[in-house]
C-alpha cells in the first residue's frame, strides 16, 4: 500500500501499472494531503515550528498531577443519498467509541500482548458532543490530487457543504461519502479519512497543518463512522466485509492531536525503511503499515531498540498503525504524552470554556504579517460599539500580553501588538467580546 501512495506522485506510470481491475487500497489520507499542503501553499513554510520535545515536556509534566481534559466535538453530517445521513444514535456511539479508547475503558484492552502491557498508555482525554450539523446537498466530494483540493467545499456552506464552528475551541469532524480518488480517471484508492496535525511540531514535515483556520479538523467517510453503522466497506485484500469498530475517527483524531502514523511515514517523504520514526520512544519502528490484518508475529524491523533493550514485535494494536479495526485498543504512553502536551500548547484554546456556540469567524479577525517579527495588525469587525479584550498566549498558557477591555466603535478596529520582546515561537491571540470569543496562532520569527 505504501507503494501505491508514493505512485500517486509518479503519474507519468501510473496508469499503465495499475488495471481496472485491481483491488483498491483503503488508506488514511495522512501522507497525500501532508504532500498537496506543502505543493499547494508554500507561504506556510515561512510559519515557525515549535520543538516537539515541547508537546513531549508539557506532557511528561502531566503526568504527575493530571487532570482530565475535555473537548467539545461538532459533527457535521453532509449527505446527499439517505444512507449518508447517519442517525444521532451512530453519532452518539462514535463519541462514546472515542471516550473508551482515549480513556482506555475499551472491553479489548486485555487483547493487547503481555510484552506490551507497560507501555499501554491512559490519555484522560474526553469528548463531549456539542451539535449536530446536518446538511442535505447535490454536491460530491471528491479528492482532487492533482489539482490539490483538500475537500475545502465540503468545509463551506457556499460551495455545499458546512462551515466550521470556531475551530479554536471546537473539533470539527465532517461525515460524507468521500468519493473514490482517481487520476486520469482511473481509480487508486479510497480514502477513509484525514485530518491536519496543529501547527508548529517537528516531529511533521513542514506545512502539514491545514491551509486556513476554516478548514482545521477530521473528515471522515460515513461508512466507516461509528461501531454500529450498517454501510458495509469491503476489504480490498480479499473482498470480506471489514468489521469496522469505529477506530478510523480515533485514528483521524490522534493525528489531528498530533500523532504520526506508528511506522514514521516513510516512503513518501523519504526510504521505507527501519529508520524512519514517529518520533515517540516506546512505538517499537516498523518498515511499513498493517494491511488491515492483526499479524501479531510480525517483526519487521529486526534490531534492538533502546528503550526495550532487545527486538520488539510490531505494535500491531496500536490506533496508529493500519491493522484492522478489532485488532486496535491501545495508545502508548509517549503518544499519550504528546497529544496531552498538543493540548496544553498548539491546541489550547479546546480546552477554553465558551459560553455560547459559536461558528467561525464571527469577530473575521485576522493577523498580519504572520509570522511577525516586530509587531503584529490585529484586525476585527464589530457590528456595534462594545468592549474587546485582547490577550497574547504563550504555547503552555501563560498571559505574556493583556490589553485590558477597551471600547471600540462599530466596523472593522485595527490594534497593534508590540511583538519586540517576545521569544521566537508559537502563540495564542486571544479577542473576546462578550460571550464571543476569537483565537488566532501567531508565529514570532527573529
Amino acid at each position: 500500500m505504501k507503494q501505491l501512495v508514493t505512485l500517486f506522485f509518479l503519474l507519468a506510470g501510473l496508469v499503465g501499472l495499475r488495471a481496472q481491475t485491481t483491488r483498491l487500497p483503503i488508506i488514511c489520507g495522512q501522507e497525500v494531503f501532508s504532500h498537496i499542503v506543502q505543493e499547494k501553499y508554500p507561504e506556510r513554510a515561512e510559519a515557525i515550528r515549535a520543538t516537539f520535545e515541547e508537546a513531549k515536556r508539557l506532557g511528561h509534566n502531566e503526568v504527575r498531577q493530571r487532570s482530565p481534559l475535555t473537548i467539545q466535538v461538532v459533527v457535521h453530517v453532509v449527505w446527499n443519498e439517505t444512507e449518508e445521513n447517519l442517525s444521532d444514535a451512530i453519532i452518539e456511539d462514535q463519541i462514546r467509541v472515542l471516550n473508551e479508547d482515549y480513556n482506555r475503558l475499551n472491553a479489548d484492552t486485555s487483547d493487547l500482548r503481555e510484552e506490551f502491557q507497560f507501555v499501554a498508555g491512559n490519555a484522560d482525554i474526553h469528548f463531549e458532543l456539542a451539535q449536530i450539523v446536518r446538511v442535505q446537498t447535490q454536491e460530491l466530494f471528491e479528492i482532487d490530487v492533482l489539482g490539490g483540493d483538500l475537500l475545502s467545499n465540503l468545509k463551506s456552506d457556499a460551495t455545499g457543504g458546512s462551515d466550521a464552528w470556531d475551530t479554536e475551541h471546537y473539533l470539527n469532524i465532517w461525515v460524507c461519502k468521500i468519493q473514490p480518488t482517481t487520476i486520469f480517471g482511473l481509480e487508486v484508492g479510497q480514502i477513509l479519512g484525514f485530518a491536519f496535525p496543529p501547527d508548529g511540531l517537528s516531529h511533521w514535515p513542514d506545512d502539514s497543518s491545514a491551509p486556513t483556520a476554516g478548514e482545521d479538523g477530521v473528515v471522515i467517510d460515513f461508512r466507516a463512522f461509528s461501531s454500529i453503522n450498517p454501510n458495509p466497506i469491503e476489504n480490498p485484500t480479499d473482498g470480506s466485509t471489514l468489521n469496522m469498530k469505529g477506530r478510523t475517527p480515533v485514528h483521524e483524531v490522534g493525528h489531528y492531536l498530533g500523532l504520526r502514523h506508528i511506522w514514521g511515514d516513510g516512503g513518501l517523504f523519504g526510504p521505507n525503511d527501519c529508520a524512519q520514526s514517529d518520533g515517540v520512544d516506546d512505538t517499537p519502528f516498523a518498515n511499513a503499515q498493517s494491511e488491515f490484518d492483526c499479524d501479531k508475529t510480525k517483526n519487521s524491523c529486526e534490531q534492538v531498540e533502546l528503550f526495550y533493550n532487545e527486538d520488539p514485535l510490531d505494535l500491531v494494536e496500536n490506533y496508529m498503525d493500519y491493522s484492522s479495526e478489532e485488532c486496535m485498543n491501545m495508545f502508548t504512553k509517549g503518544q499519550v504524552e504528546i497529544m496531552r502536551g498538543v493540548l496544553m500548547g498548539p491546541r489550547a484554546g479546546l480546552l477554553s470554556s465558551v459560553s455560547t456556540h459559536q461558528p467561525a469567524s464571527v469577530l473575521q479577525s485576522s493577523l498580519a504579517p504572520n509570522p511577525a517579527n516586530d509587531r503584529a495588525l490585529l484586525r476585527f469587525q464589530l457590528p456595534e460599539a462594545r468592549e474587546v479584550s485582547i490577550q497574547v498566549l504563550s504555547a503552555d498558557g501563560r498571559r505574556v500580553i493583556d490589553l485590558h477591555a477597551q471600547q471600540y466603535g462599530s466596523g472593522l478596529q485595527q490594534v497593534s501588538l508590540d511583538t519586540r520582546h517576545l521569544a521566537t515561537g508559537m502563540y495564542l491571540v486571544q479577542v473576546q467580546s462578550g460571550a464571543t470569543v476569537e483565537v488566532k496562532k501567531l508565529a514570532v520569527q527573529r
